[in-house]
């Protein structure tokens, strides 16, 4: 067994360790089922050592900390292409003997069945590191937190121990040392030292030969649900170690897919801490926060924060609990050779490393103080307006410069400065005269949609970079991904002050003929076909680009097709026409949407425009159309409506470039 190191291995080093990533998924998806999902969700991340520990050594109630949690899992990073192979073995190595190791302990009754699990799963756990840039010290030291006797700590420190020492050692010693002997050792059932081991739980050789089948059987049952490979079919050169990014969400080094679902993941992780940091209400709640996640993602344990002081000198605050000797510093914001007031006075965060030539006498007391080798000095603007001093001990290297480590102290740095509003009264959430739906209930409501347009758009990069750049399909996922854009832009307006929002008159060129032509392709699949209604564009070549803002075009279009289709409950034909007309001495360009439905009602078509008329019946609120009208008068186009048994035609005709004058922003010809 290789040589391990005597210090503390810190869990930092952890945060860094790969995952399966088929444990990471169900438990996200499990995560997305809620309490309902509770136990499988525990028993799921129970299945990875690396997750398994990492969540045991947090003292948070995850269950309260959904958000904290679903970041963790999008953070972790994950095993993919060769390094899988590598940790498929180790990984079927881990399960199998937590697995065998408890069904001993169940079998002879004399040690804690949930701890034999622990100790199995955890006994390799060094391995899960050996690629890293420092020798690992003893993973055993982790187990110090989950068992004040030191038991479980013992049983993975002399997991490879010869049997014989382990005679007399407590009974979850020897349960774990027999497991790793039958699951590592080809026949170890026969040798002597086994069998006496098994005689000393009251175990025959053909009990332990079914016990360590079915408990091999339970490895390969589980590798294949978590979908990790069989990594007895790869051969791995001796001394091949494949190159992986161990921080968290930082830079990885394989293909665009690769690449894209981590962009995917960091972000997903980013609205997950977003709503974690909405929890704070007060200062010192978002500092308990700061250090949640600090631990969770980062694996940091020690930490403290410095501030200004009356004199000017950085002194410790108790916004973050810290040793009492740290109160007894001040550190004048002149000294260059401390990283405190290097890190305020560059704005940027600064490493220090115990042990270096010029490091300031001051900086290796706050190390020893906070019991660390090296920390990261991190700037934090705090609520009173002044710059304060994160002290981060034993920091990954290079975490000032990962995104997710960026992310987390802005949005505690928004919170500070910009603490969440109350709680509205009633008489304060009341919709103001004129207003249908309460401000705060409308910002709320665009919070919780933002979070799942961001998934959605990144989710869409990774469906195109995986079909590759000749696809067919990437000109339906470009229209998928400008409907996502739109949606976010109309989200972004609904609560905008009419005086603040962007001026009609900022306009782009726009293709109609390519308008209508994506709102088919979006729409053929999800709308018109599934309601058997065949389709029909003519579409006049001559038609010119005109100046206006393409998304309310697009949404006139869809509201007008989703009509038609309502309309034609057993299907019929919808035919979209472009041509250039004169009307009222002008040139205009002239869409007609028509379809063969049973028409309108005289009573319907008399107020057609008007909000709440619907022919449809049921729950619809008939406004549709109403929006519409709006929409092509803010074109300063016009919209009419015919009707006949036979079917209804909607005509939007528009000015052309020659009847207006308007500053274009943007100059766009869209493609047929």
């Amino acid at each position: 067994m290789r040589e391990l190191s005597n210090n503390l291995l810190k869990e930092s080093a952890l945060t860094a360790c790969l995952c399966a990533p088929g444990v990471v998924a169900e438990s996200l998806e499990l995560l997305m089922q809620g309490a309902a999902a509770q136990a499988e969700l525990a028993a799921c991340m129970r299945c990875d050592p690396v997750l398994a520990l990492r969540l045991r050594l947090q003292p948070v109630d995850f269950g309260a900390q959904q958000d904290l949690l679903r970041a963790l899992l999008l953070a972790a990073p994950v095993a993919s292409g060769a390094a899988q192979v590598t940790h498929a073995a180790r990984w079927r190595q881990s399960v199998g003997v937590a697995h065998l190791a408890r069904t001993l302990a169940v079998r002879a009754g004399v040690a804690d069945a949930e701890a034999a699990w622990t100790a199995g799963l955890s006994h390799n756990l060094a391995d899960y590191l050996d690629t890293g840039p420092t020798p690992p010290a003893h993973t055993a030291d982790w187990l110090a937190e989950l068992d004040p006797d030191g038991w479980l700590a013992d049983a993975v420190r002399c997991h490879a121990e010869p049997l014989v020492r382990g005679r007399a050692a407590h009974p979850l010693v020897r349960i774990v040392q027999l497991a790793y002997q039958l699951v590592t050792r080809a026949g170890a059932v026969d040798s002597v030292d086994v069998r006496a081991a098994l005689a000393a739980l009251q175990l025959g050789a053909g009990e332990a030969a079914q016990l360590l089948g079915d408990s091999q059987a339970q490895a390969r049952q589980l590798a294949q649900r978590f979908g990790l490979i069989d990594a007895s079919a790869h051969t791995i050169p001796p001394g091949l170690q494949p190159a992986v990014d161990r921080s968290p969400l930082g830079p990885t080094h394989g293909g665009g897919l690769e690449r894209l679902a981590r962009l995917y993941a960091a972000q997903a992780a980013q609205s997950a801490l977003h709503g974690h940091f909405r929890q704070a209400r007060g200062a010192g709640r978002v500092f308990v926060l700061l250090q949640d996640a600090m631990r969770a993602l980062f694996g940091i344990e020690r930490a403290c924060l410095f501030a200004p002081a009356g004199d000017g000198t950085l002194q410790v605050t108790q916004l973050i609990p810290a040793a009492s000797g740290l109160s007894a510093l001040a550190i004048p914001p002149d000294d260059a050779h401390s990283a405190l007031p290097r890190a305020l006075a560059r704005n940027a965060p600064q490493q220090f490393e115990r042990g270096e030539a010029d490091a300031a006498l001051v900086d290796e007391q706050v190390a020893r103080l906070l019991g660390v080798s090296r920390f990261i000095c991190q700037p934090l603007v705090l609520s009173d307006g002044r710059t304060g001093v994160l002290v981060a001990g034993d920091a990954v290297p290079g975490l000032g410069t990962l995104p997710l480590w960026r992310f987390v102290l802005a949005e505690c740095a928004e919170i500070l400065v910009s603490p969440p509003s109350a709680v509205p009264s009633p008489a304060h959430a009341a919709a103001a005269p004129g207003d249908d739906i309460p401000r705060d209930r409308a910002r709320r409501a665009i919070h919780e949609v933002a979070n799942p347009l961001t998934i959605m758009r990144n989710y869409v990069k990774l469906l195109s970079d995986k079909l590759g750049a000749d696809s067919a399909v990437q000109r339906d996922l470009g229209i998928i991904g400008d409907e996502i854009e739109r949606v976010a832009r109309i989200v972004r307006g609904i609560t905008a002050v009419e005086e603040n929002a962007p001026p009609a008159e900022a306009l782009e060129l726009v293709s109609v003929n390519s308008v209508v032509s994506e709102l088919v392709r979006m729409a053929l699949g999800t709308l018109l076909m599934p309601n058997k209604v065949n389709v029909q564009i003519d579409l006049n070549p001559d038609v010119p680009p005109l100046p206006l803002q393409k998304d309310l075009l697009k949404q006139v279009l869809f509201n007008l097709a989703k009509n038609a289709v309502e309309a034609m409950h057993a299907g019929g034909h919808l035919k979209f026409t472009t041509r250039l007309v004169d009307a009222e001495g002008q040139r205009q360009v002239e869409i007609e949407v028509a379809d063969t439905g049973p028409g309108l009602p005289a009573a319907v078509a008399s107020h057609l425009f008007e909000p709440v008329v619907s022919g449809k019946g049921g729950d619809h609120a008939g406004l549709g159309l109403a929006i519409s009208r709006s929409l092509v008068d803010r074109m300063r186009g016009h919209l009419s409506c015919a009707s006949t048994p036979q079917g209804t035609h909607f005509l939007i005709r528009l000015p052309t470039m020659q009847n207006r004058q308007a500053s274009l922003t943007t100059t766009r010809y869209g493609s047929m």
